[in-house]
């Protein structure tokens, strides 16, 4: 048997793809869909961005990201608020995310979102919190 302890993003596809294939005769959906929204100054500079995936009725928030300059001007707000209305345009009732205790759990709040799950000492000292919102 063969160990691969850092392979490269071909195998972890290839992993992927077939526990996407065992689990589609469980789940009621076969795909999931990736969407990404940005915002970027005249110089084409990102300036913050959201990466989600639509699962059935499920926003996953997987990235948000602003750059330090833009913070507290409303652009994470706009974002999270754009994935939001396009979510629930391709029919999403529910939305999920994780931040960490030196993120932005009092911005998650803010927007609604309710904490799910606490996790400890992640990956050693800090907190993961696992939030969950009704669209």
């Amino acid at each position: 048997m063969q160990k691969h302890i850092q392979s490269g993003e071909a195998l972890r596809q290839e992993v992927r793809h077939h526990l996407k294939a065992y689990n589609s005769k469980f789940l009621e959906i076969q795909d999931d869909l990736e969407i990404v929204f940005d915002e970027r100054d005249a110089n084409g500079k990102l300036l913050g961005g959201l990466v989600c995936t639509i699962v059935g009725q499920w926003l996953e928030i997987d990235y948000l990201w602003v750059e330090t300059s833009q913070r507290y001007k409303g652009l994470g707000s706009r974002l999270l608020i754009e994935a939001e209305a396009e979510a629930v345009k391709r029919g999403c009732k529910y939305a999920v995310l994780h931040t960490y205790s030196f993120q932005a759990r009092p911005f998650y709040e803010k927007h609604g979102y309710h904490l799910a799950f606490v996790q400890k000492h992640y990956p050693i000292v800090n907190v993961k919190y696992h939030m969950t919102k009704t669209l």
